[in-house]
């Protein structure tokens, strides 16, 4: 079994170098750590990952505390962050609390994650206040929100611009010719459903169109809860020509709950859903959707806590910018 000092020696190195890849340590330069990781590939090395913890005194675990597993948003933030971990030979442990959770709920959940010794933290948390949120970061410094604007942590919350996304969102209908819209939204207490909301109805505003109340119902995140929401907007008989939907969730419930109700979705009534996600292309019509650049979002985040944690120096960008991908759910106006 190959042992530390083989991998000095093949990689022309000494052990302190080696141990200093192996632990971390932001010191080495990337020549001397791909000769180590080289080394370490031909002689097939692995490392005692709870020596090095006590070594280095790091556990190399980073904590991820999100709302929810359940759909595509959270889980492409998942893999985009374990494999940016995995390519540093570090660790993620996972925390959620239920939709309906209260903040102590959630500070439950991130006392979770603190109590097994992550050297950070990463957060994705649309409901809490800023306020708390402050105070999270006071108390737990080396902590990363992902999907929030905190202006007073701007180095670190990465985020996009939710406003733009719902500002692209209605001028894309507006352009189509659709006045009588409907709308399923996110949970209002969540930054990133109020300012997508705002963005959209400002938007609507001023183009002389003002939303029936009527034809406006809060949905969440889910499928199932889209799906509740856009049949409660239906069985209203009130005519709409366009639906808005918080996120590809609830779009993609909207167009199943139209198509069960003999509704032509791209012809009679044009759907636009919010985040993009990979399913939204499979959807028969296609659904058109704001683009989240939620991939990037999260890997700068990772990034900025390797940066806090490991003394990295990764370049990091903290905003984002939406885009609009016009697929086949949205047509001309009848």
């Amino acid at each position: 079994m190959a042992t530390i000092k083989d991998v000095a020696k093949l990689a022309g190195v000494g052990v302190g170098t080696v141990s200093r890849f192996l632990s971390g340590n932001a010191s080495i330069s990337k020549e001397a750590s791909n000769k180590v990781r080289h080394a370490m590939s031909v002689l097939n090395y692995r490392p005692n990952s709870i020596a090095r913890s006590l070594s280095s005194k790091k556990s190399n675990i980073i904590g991820l505390w999100v709302p929810s597993f359940s759909g595509s948003f959270h889980r492409k933030m998942l893999q985009t962050i374990e494999r940016e971990l995995r390519k540093r030979d570090k660790h993620i442990i996972l925390a959620n609390a239920e939709d309906s959770a209260n903040d102590a709920e959630r500070i439950a959940c991130l006392d979770y994650l603190i109590e097994r010794d992550c050297d950070g933290i990463l957060m994705s948390c649309p409901e809490m206040s800023v306020v708390e949120l402050a105070k999270i970061e006071a108390r737990y410094p080396k902590i990363v929100f992902i999907n929030r604007e905190i202006p007073e942590l701007q180095e670190k919350s990465f985020y996009a611009n939710h406003y733009l996304g719902g500002q692209l969102a209605a001028k894309h209908l507006i352009e189509l010719g659709h006045e009588r819209i409907a709308v399923v939204c996110g949970r209002m207490g969540a930054q990133d459903a109020q300012m997508r909301h705002q963005g959209f109805i400002d938007v609507l505003k001023e183009h002389g169109i003002t939303l029936d109340d009527n034809l406006i119902e809060s949905g969440g995140y889910s499928f199932e809860k889209g799906y509740e929401a856009t049949e409660r907007i239906v069985s209203k008989g009130i005519p709409f020509s366009a639906i808005f939907c918080g996120n590809d969730n609830s779009a993609m419930a909207a167009i199943s709950v139209l198509q069960k109700s003999g509704i032509k979705v791209g012809e009679d009534i044009s759907v636009i859903g919010y985040d993009d996600i990979d399913l939204a292309m499979y959807t028969s019509p296609s659904l058109t959707s704001v683009h989240l650049p939620l991939e990037e979002i999260s890997k700068n985040a990772c990034h900025q806590i390797l940066n806090l944690c490991y003394g990295e120096t990764n370049p990091v960008t903290s905003g984002f910018e939406p885009s609009l991908t016009v697929r086949e759910s949205t047509k001309i106006s009848k």
